[in-house]
Protein backbone atom coordinates (compact mmCIF):
# COMPACT_ATOMS: atom_id res chain seq x y z
CA UNK A 1 0.00 0.00 0.00
CA UNK A 2 1.50 2.94 -1.07
CA UNK A 3 0.80 6.45 1.33
CA UNK A 4 -0.97 9.08 -0.33
CA UNK A 5 0.60 12.29 -0.27
CA UNK A 6 -1.07 15.47 1.84
CA UNK A 7 -0.90 18.60 0.12
CA UNK A 8 -1.25 21.45 2.46
CA UNK A 9 -1.13 25.08 1.99
CA UNK A 10 2.27 26.44 2.69
CA UNK A 11 1.58 30.62 3.32
CA UNK A 12 3.37 32.21 0.47
CA UNK A 13 5.91 34.96 0.55
CA UNK A 14 2.94 37.60 -1.07
CA UNK A 15 0.60 37.26 1.96
CA UNK A 16 3.70 38.19 4.24
CA UNK A 17 4.47 41.12 2.14
CA UNK A 18 0.79 42.33 2.59
CA UNK A 19 1.39 42.37 6.23
CA UNK A 20 4.58 44.07 6.08
CA UNK A 21 3.11 46.97 4.09
CA UNK A 22 -0.02 47.11 6.71
CA UNK A 23 2.14 47.65 9.63
CA UNK A 24 4.39 50.25 8.04
CA UNK A 25 0.93 51.75 7.00
CA UNK A 26 -0.01 51.79 10.84
CA UNK A 27 3.51 53.38 12.08
CA UNK A 28 3.54 56.22 9.43
CA UNK A 29 -0.11 57.21 10.38
CA UNK A 30 1.10 57.13 14.03
CA UNK A 31 3.71 59.20 13.58
CA UNK A 32 1.40 61.74 11.23
CA UNK A 33 -1.15 62.25 14.09
CA UNK A 34 2.12 62.84 16.65
CA UNK A 35 3.35 65.47 14.12
CA UNK A 36 0.00 66.93 13.99
CA UNK A 37 -0.95 67.08 17.28
CA UNK A 38 2.82 68.73 17.96
CA UNK A 39 1.58 71.15 15.19
CA UNK A 40 -1.74 72.14 16.88
CA UNK A 41 -0.13 72.69 20.38
CA UNK A 42 2.15 74.88 19.18
CA UNK A 43 -0.44 76.69 17.31
CA UNK A 44 -2.69 77.23 20.54
CA UNK A 45 0.20 78.24 22.76
CA UNK A 46 0.84 81.17 20.46
CA UNK A 47 -1.05 84.18 21.11
CA UNK A 48 -3.78 84.38 18.51
CA UNK A 49 -3.45 87.31 15.09
CA UNK A 50 -4.50 90.45 16.43
CA UNK A 51 -6.86 90.70 13.51
CA UNK A 52 -9.38 87.90 14.93
CA UNK A 53 -10.11 89.74 17.77
CA UNK A 54 -9.86 87.00 20.34
CA UNK A 55 -7.46 86.81 23.25
CA UNK A 56 -5.75 84.35 24.92
CA UNK A 57 -7.95 83.14 28.66
CA UNK A 58 -4.51 82.74 30.20
CA UNK A 59 -3.60 86.40 29.48
CA UNK A 60 -6.48 88.40 31.01
CA UNK A 61 -6.62 89.69 34.30
CA UNK A 62 -9.73 88.40 36.75
CA UNK A 63 -11.08 91.64 38.17
CA UNK A 64 -10.68 92.05 42.07
CA UNK A 65 -13.54 90.96 43.57
CA UNK A 66 -16.29 92.41 45.78
CA UNK A 67 -16.88 92.41 48.92
CA UNK A 68 -19.90 90.76 49.80
CA UNK A 69 -22.93 92.56 51.41
CA UNK A 70 -25.05 91.44 53.88
CA UNK A 71 -28.12 93.73 54.21
CA UNK A 72 -29.07 94.67 57.39
CA UNK A 73 -32.73 95.24 57.90
CA UNK A 74 -34.45 97.22 60.75
CA UNK A 75 -38.34 97.19 60.62
CA UNK A 76 -38.12 100.58 62.16
CA UNK A 77 -36.69 102.21 59.28
CA UNK A 78 -37.40 99.75 56.74
CA UNK A 79 -41.33 99.66 56.89
CA UNK A 80 -41.75 103.74 56.83
CA UNK A 81 -39.34 103.35 53.59
CA UNK A 82 -41.44 100.77 51.88
CA UNK A 83 -44.43 102.01 52.68
CA UNK A 84 -46.15 99.28 54.55
CA UNK A 85 -46.63 101.64 58.02
CA UNK A 86 -48.81 99.89 60.63
CA UNK A 87 -51.16 102.59 61.43
CA UNK A 88 -51.00 104.38 64.19
CA UNK A 89 -50.88 102.91 68.42
CA UNK A 90 -53.84 103.16 70.05
CA UNK A 91 -54.10 105.66 73.13
CA UNK A 92 -53.59 102.41 75.24
CA UNK A 93 -50.46 101.13 73.69
CA UNK A 94 -48.60 104.09 73.61
CA UNK A 95 -47.47 103.98 77.27
CA UNK A 96 -45.64 100.66 75.57
CA UNK A 97 -44.87 101.92 72.42
CA UNK A 98 -42.68 104.94 73.34
CA UNK A 99 -39.99 102.66 75.20
CA UNK A 100 -36.77 102.19 73.41
CA UNK A 101 -36.25 98.44 72.03
CA UNK A 102 -33.19 97.94 73.84
CA UNK A 103 -34.17 99.15 76.82
CA UNK A 104 -34.94 96.77 79.73
CA UNK A 105 -38.61 96.75 81.48
CA UNK A 106 -39.60 96.30 84.71
CA UNK A 107 -40.52 92.64 84.74
CA UNK A 108 -42.76 90.38 87.16
CA UNK A 109 -40.84 87.39 87.93
CA UNK A 110 -43.79 84.68 87.93
CA UNK A 111 -45.01 85.86 84.73
CA UNK A 112 -44.70 84.97 81.31
CA UNK A 113 -44.14 87.62 78.19
CA UNK A 114 -44.39 88.15 74.49
CA UNK A 115 -41.81 89.48 72.42
CA UNK A 116 -42.72 90.64 68.97
CA UNK A 117 -39.56 90.31 66.10
CA UNK A 118 -41.30 92.03 63.24
CA UNK A 119 -43.95 92.76 61.71
CA UNK A 120 -45.14 92.50 57.94
CA UNK A 121 -47.70 92.78 55.34
CA UNK A 122 -46.17 89.79 53.56
CA UNK A 123 -46.50 86.14 54.82
CA UNK A 124 -43.26 85.48 53.10
CA UNK A 125 -41.45 88.10 54.80
CA UNK A 126 -43.07 86.94 57.90
CA UNK A 127 -42.38 83.25 57.63
CA UNK A 128 -38.37 84.86 56.37
CA UNK A 129 -37.70 86.11 59.80
CA UNK A 130 -39.38 82.78 61.33
CA UNK A 131 -36.61 80.96 59.90
CA UNK A 132 -34.29 83.39 61.03
CA UNK A 133 -35.10 83.28 64.79
CA UNK A 134 -35.43 79.39 64.17
CA UNK A 135 -31.25 79.38 63.12
CA UNK A 136 -30.75 81.45 66.29
CA UNK A 137 -32.82 78.72 68.10
CA UNK A 138 -35.91 81.01 69.05
CA UNK A 139 -38.79 79.42 68.73
CA UNK A 140 -41.90 81.92 66.97
CA UNK A 141 -44.75 82.20 65.29
CA UNK A 142 -46.92 84.39 63.10
CA UNK A 143 -49.48 85.78 63.90
CA UNK A 144 -51.87 87.41 61.34
CA UNK A 145 -54.03 89.99 62.26
CA UNK A 146 -56.06 92.89 60.31
CA UNK A 147 -55.31 96.81 61.23
CA UNK A 148 -57.65 99.36 59.98
CA UNK A 149 -58.63 97.09 57.12
CA UNK A 150 -54.94 96.00 56.47
CA UNK A 151 -53.36 92.63 56.80
CA UNK A 152 -50.55 92.29 58.83
CA UNK A 153 -48.18 88.96 59.83
CA UNK A 154 -46.17 89.65 63.28
CA UNK A 155 -43.81 87.56 64.29
CA UNK A 156 -44.29 86.60 67.78
CA UNK A 157 -41.68 85.17 70.25
CA UNK A 158 -43.16 83.68 73.61
CA UNK A 159 -44.89 83.40 75.98
CA UNK A 160 -41.70 82.77 77.57
CA UNK A 161 -40.34 83.00 81.42
CA UNK A 162 -39.36 86.52 82.57
CA UNK A 163 -35.89 85.79 83.32
CA UNK A 164 -35.74 84.44 80.13
CA UNK A 165 -36.72 87.48 78.19
CA UNK A 166 -33.60 90.34 78.51
CA UNK A 167 -30.85 87.15 77.60
CA UNK A 168 -33.50 86.91 74.61
CA UNK A 169 -33.52 90.59 73.31
CA UNK A 170 -29.68 90.91 73.65
CA UNK A 171 -29.52 88.10 71.42
CA UNK A 172 -31.41 88.99 69.36
CA UNK A 173 -30.15 92.48 69.23
CA UNK A 174 -26.28 91.17 68.57
CA UNK A 175 -28.15 89.14 65.43
CA UNK A 176 -29.58 92.46 64.11
CA UNK A 177 -33.12 91.83 64.73
CA UNK A 178 -34.88 94.61 66.44
CA UNK A 179 -38.02 93.63 69.40
CA UNK A 180 -40.58 95.18 70.47
CA UNK A 181 -40.83 95.76 74.46
CA UNK A 182 -41.93 92.43 76.31
CA UNK A 183 -45.83 92.60 76.46
CA UNK A 184 -47.22 90.35 79.69
CA UNK A 185 -49.42 87.13 78.42
CA UNK A 186 -52.44 86.30 80.21
CA UNK A 187 -52.95 82.87 80.83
Amino acid sequence: MARKKVNRPRSSGGNRGAKWALAIALVLLVGMVVVLARLTAENNSRSPAPSTGQTDARSVEKPPEKESVSPEFQFYTLLPEEGNQPPRARESEKGAMEEAPGESTELVPDAHYLVQAGSFSKVRDAEARKAELALLGAESRVDPVDVGGQRYHRVILGPLPAKEINALRRQLEEAGIETTSPRRHED
